[in-house]
């Protein structure tokens, strides 16, 4: 038994030890730079559509984001952020003539301004470990559309022959939307200069973002076909960050 918890108290120890050294004296400003990259998907009103025919791990692709930041104090802090990806979208299967599928592919790139807040800003030792909230407001930009080619339907069927391509895609240049997110980040800093970080994120753009906005006769004639009003985007991104402090 004494063996037991003289094991327990090194280890006890030794945690509190690895603790200590990365603890940082508080009561800087900073500016950061952050580079990060991971899988996002695309959770359009239309993204059943692609489980529905079996490819809906298609959904998921990856992005990239860079990011300049100024911390205030040690809790209040905002950032500007670009990041670049490829997305995935399609016709609405339930309501397209025959159930037919169109899928295609675009680009993005995207500027937000964020506010975060440090959850560690009350403690008069910034801790190793930083868990972060944020909010923001910005722009998408989508551009490189291409063609959705329609298949999953009878290629017999006169109407499927008739419209190769997805009949409601209204926008297939540049377009650019408003867009606002929120997301949380755990961050660990390895030195006051130095830290890497999990950014799980969630983003909402104006209906126009994917390409699809439907007419008032598409929504008349389909009812429930614009789903909802907003084209949503959820991503997880690993990443590091460099501080500078004075």
């Amino acid at each position: 038994m004494k063996k037991l918890t003289s094991i327990l108290a090194c280890l006890i120890l030794g945690v509190t030890s690895v603790f200590a050294q990365n603890a940082f004296v508080g009561g800087h400003r900073a500016w950061t730079f952050a580079l990060q990259g991971g899988p996002m998907y695309s959770l359009n009103e239309d993204a059943f559509s692609y489980w529905d025919n079996g490819v809906g791990i298609k959904m998921f692709s990856l992005q990239g984001s860079a990011s300049v930041g100024y911390e205030f104090t040690n809790a209040l802090g905002v950032r500007l952020a670009v990041n670049y990806g490829d997305n995935r979208s399609a016709a609405n299967t339930k309501q397209t003539a025959m159930h037919g599928f169109y899928p295609y592919n675009f680009r993005n790139v995207n500027g937000f301004l964020d506010f975060t807040l440090d959850m560690n800003g009350n403690y008069a030792i910034q801790r190793a470990f930083r868990p972060v909230f944020y909010l923001g407001v910005g722009v998408g930009h989508t551009f490189h559309f291409t063609k959705p080619e329609g298949y999953g339907t009878p290629k017999n069927h006169s109407w499927e022959k008739d419209n190769p391509f997805h009949p409601w895609q209204d926008i297939t240049t540049n377009n650019t939307v408003f867009g606002f997110r929120g997301g949380f980040i755990a961050e660990y800093d390895f030195t006051q200069s130095f830290g890497i970080f999990a950014d799980l994120c969630g983003e909402a753009f104006n209906d126009r973002y994917n390409g699809l906005l439907p007419s008032e006769h598409d929504q008349t004639a389909f009812t429930g076909y614009a789903g909802f009003p907003l084209d949503l985007r959820l991503s997880l991104s690993l990443g590091v960050i460099f501080r500078i402090n004075y």
